[in-house]
């Protein structure tokens, strides 16, 4: 069967729609865990290292590097967008997040900056990808003309990545202090409240990469259709 731009939104929808359930589930088997027993299950642990949420996120960063690859590998050299550099600098940047996911790099670099905090991490990376938007804006600009619709998914996806990442990071940051005020140690609304908070956190990422991988599969079905009609 011929794969066409179609068929890929078509089949694509119903995949997107089917993992993000599976996203659902996974937020939702994390708070059963804290309900239930009062901590996490270790497997399903969305703020632990080498767990099945940080396995299917790493996955969905992987995606979202080998489509970069595959458009490095297999679009032939032209002027269509994007250019090569960009896709080697997507692919190194995703690769390396998806490692990040499942061994949560970020969250030792506090002992490499000597500082007193997690979240030491936040304004590099936050740094990083403003850095890569600014270099790459004509990137951007021609693919959003060159597929309209595809690149609307990855926004859209990127704008819930960011608002839900480091929105939800930040939001910690106030929240932390709030509950300690509000609540005595080891009351459980306290507990619930921090952990559902990291539940919306990560199921934010988690539904924005999703969006950001079907974007780009259209986007990559619609440039090699392109290839091959110009061979």
């Amino acid at each position: 069967m011929k794969i066409t731009s179609n068929i890929v939104e078509t089949h694509g929808k119903l995949i997107l729609l089917v993992v993000i359930a599976l996203e659902v589930l996974l937020a939702a088997i994390y708070l059963a865990g804290i309900v239930l027993t009062g901590e996490a299950y270790p497997a399903f642990d969305m703020n632990g290292q080498m767990t099945v949420p940080s396995y299917f996120q790493a996955f969905h960063l992987f995606l979202i590097a080998a489509i970069a690859i595959s458009i490095l590998l297999f679009g032939l050299p032209s002027s269509r967008p994007p250019s090569r550099i960009f896709c080697c600098t997507v692919a190194v940047l995703f690769t390396y997040a998806s490692v990040d996911e499942v061994f949560k790099i970020h969250l030792q670099l506090y002992n490499l900056l000597n500082t007193s905090h997690h979240r030491a991490w936040m304004p590099i990376y936050l740094g990083i990808g403003v850095s890569t938007l600014l270099i790459f804006h004509r990137d951007f600009i021609a693919m959003w003309h060159f597929h309209r619709k595809a690149i609307s998914f990855v926004a859209l996806g990127l704008g819930i990545f960011i608002l839900g990442g480091f929105g939800g990071e930040l939001f910690g940051v106030v929240l932390k202090p709030l509950l300690a005020y509000l609540f005595e140690e080891g009351d459980f609304i306290k507990l619930f409240l921090e952990k559902s908070r990291v539940a919306v956190e990560e199921l934010s990422e988690l539904i924005g990469e999703s969006l950001i991988v079907y974007g780009l599969c259209l986007f990559l079905v619609r440039r090699l259709q392109k290839e091959v009609a110009r061979i």
